[in-house]
C-alpha cells in the first residue's frame, strides 16, 4: 500500500533532518535568511493556535515555538521521524507543543486554529483532496494557511542535467521518494479559490511563479502560498 512505503520511507529519512540548539538559536538571534522559514514567520505572533501538518523532525514547530512561546503548536505526522521533534522538545525545554503521531487523515480534532502550517507535505498525500479540505475545515475563520508544494516547472530540469541537492537527505527526498504530485501555480491557485489568496514565493509581486520554479530545482520547485480563510 503506497501510504504505509510513504510512512517508511520518512521514517528511515528523518526529513528535513536533525537539528541543534544552536541551530535554533541562529536563526532566532541572527535572522530567518531561508525564504520559506521567513515567510512563516511573517505570519506568527504569540498567542496563536497553530497545526503543522507533516512535521518531520520538528524543526518548524520547535523553531517558532520556542520563539513565539505563548502560542501553542500542534505538529502531526505518522512518520518515526516525531520521535526526534518530541525529543528535542523535551530536552531544551520547548513546551508550548503537542505532538501527535499519526497520519493526518486519521486525526481527529474538533480544534480550530489560527495557523495551519503544511509545507512540503500535501504533494507526498495520495489522498491529497481530502487533506487539502481538512485543512480548510480545521482553520479559523480569518486564520491562515500556509501551503508550500511541488511545482512540475522546478521538475523539468532534472530531465536534462543532474541536479547539486547539496545534502544527502535532499537528494533522497527529491530522487527516491515513492510518491510525489505537483502543481501549477494556476491549479494550486484553483484548488484554494475558496479561501483568500495573499501571496506566492518565490514569485515577482506573485507573478512567475512558474517561471521562478524552474530555477528552484533542488527543491523540486517548491512554492508557499499564503491564504486566509473568510
Amino acid at each position: 500500500m503506497i501510504t504505509e512505503e510513504i510512512k517508511q520511507f520518512y521514517s528511515n529519512l528523518h526529513f528535513p533532518g536533525r537539528y541543534s540548539w544552536e541551530d535554533l538559536k541562529f536563526y532566532e538571534e541572527q535572522g530567518i535568511y531561508n525564504i520559506y522559514l521567513r515567510e512563516i514567520d511573517a505570519v506568527m505572533s504569540n498567542g496563536l493556535d497553530v497545526l503543522d501538518v507533516g512535521c518531520g523532525t520538528g524543526l518548524v514547530s520547535n523553531l517558532f515555538a520556542d520563539k513565539y512561546k505563548n502560542s501553542k503548536f500542534t505538529a502531526v505526522d505518522f512518520s518515526d521521524s516525531i520521535d526526534y521533534a518530541s525529543s528535542f522538545a523535551k530536552a531544551n525545554k520547548i513546551n508550548n507543543v503537542r505532538w501527535v503521531k499519526k497520519d493526518f487523515l486519521q486525526f481527529n480534532t474538533e480544534k480550530k486554529y489560527d495557523v495551519i502550517i503544511c509545507c512540503g507535505v500535501l504533494h507526498h498525500i495520495p489522498q491529497y483532496e481530502e487533506a487539502l479540505a481538512k485543512i480548510k475545515h480545521l482553520l479559523k475563520p480569518n486564520g491562515k494557511l500556509i501551503l508550500a508544494v511541488y511545482n512540475p516547472w522546478g521538475k523539468i530540469l532534472k530531465r536534462f542535467f543532474n541536479i547539486n541537492y547539496n545534502c544527502d537527505i535532499l537528494y533522497r527526498d527529491q530522487e527516491l521518494n515513492p510518491f510525489e504530485l505537483s502543481f501549477t501555480n494556476r491549479q494550486l491557485r484553483k484548488m484554494c479559490d475558496d479561501l483568500t489568496f495573499h501571496k506566492s514565493s518565490p514569485s515577482v509581486n506573485n507573478h512567475l511563479v512558474d517561471l521562478l520554479a524552474l530555477t528552484n530545482s533542488e527543491n523540486g520547485g517548491l512554492v508557499l502560498y499564503i491564504f486566509s480563510k473568510t
